[in-house]
């Protein structure tokens, strides 16, 4: 088992990506800790992993609320002495254009997308200095190519990639590696919400055009993205830091 005993923790784990992830971890033998808003999800998932041998816990936590994010960091700590594995999984696809946005939006997808994984780091860290461990943000494709959907996504994903590669010469003393995963378009609940952000927006239109630019010819799937972070959180990564890795079929080398 790749991850057998390690305690991480996934936050928007309940659904997609980071629902896969949490099965993934479980499977390769983490003690998982969901945090979300989404109960009901959360706590299936939970119940999932434990019918198939495996340790999990749920915690609701508002992703955008400082204190519930260090008091569940702080519990986890507590219940098993250690954290080894911080997924900063939560984000928003944002909103659409530049000329419509509103304070409160903007505010809302950089407090999920950015805020969130920087408090959630500072939270964490010094528990994971002693013994070290591994970081892993998402982040996306549109942190370092242009996107036609959402500036203010962009510029939120843009920040992630550059703090990834700070944070990882930073603590790179403490036996921390740091990294993301840039996925590219991924068959999850939300794609429709990126590339459908208007009334005037034609989903399967707007999919069909992104396809035609990813060489390998399909939408990443949820366990594609688990995969890549997996090996990320793994040891078999030992050596691995500072990278913002593009999952996504070959989009950006097109």
């Amino acid at each position: 088992m790749r991850l057998k005993n390690k305690v991480s923790i996934i936050s928007a784990g309940a659904s997609g990506m980071g629902k896969a992830g949490a099965l993934k971890f479980a499977k390769e033998g983490s003690i998982v800790n969901i945090l979300d808003l989404n109960q009901e999800n959360g706590e299936e998932i939970v119940k999932e992993i434990q019918d198939n041998g495996g340790e999990a816990n749920f915690f609701k936590t508002d992703m955008s609320n400082l204190a519930e994010m260090r008091d569940t960091v702080e519990e986890i700590h507590n219940r098993y002495g250690r954290i080894d594995v911080l997924w900063n999984h939560v984000g928003t696809p944002g909103p659409s254009g530049l000329e419509t946005v509103e304070e409160e939006e903007f505010d809302f997808t950089m407090d999920l997308n950015l805020k969130s994984g920087v408090f959630m780091t500072k939270y964490a860290v010094p528990y994971m200095k002693e013994q070290g461990g591994s970081i892993i943000f998402t982040a996306s494709i549109s942190g370092y190519v242009a996107s036609p959907f959402s500036p203010v996504y962009a510029a939120s994903k843009g920040a992630v990639v550059s703090l990834v590669k700070s944070l990882a010469v930073r603590l790179g003393e403490n036996k921390i590696r740091v990294n993301a995963i840039c996925p590219g378009l991924t068959d999850t609940p939300m794609l429709k919400q990126f590339l459908s952000r208007t009334e005037d927006d034609d989903f399967e239109e707007n999919k069909k055009a992104f396809l035609k630019n990813i060489p390998l010819n399909r939408p990443a799937q949820p366990t594609d993205i688990a995969n890549s972070a997996t090996f990320l959180a793994s040891d078999e990564a030992s050596f691995v830091t500072g990278i913002n890795l593009p999952v996504d079929g070959g989009y950006t080398a097109h």
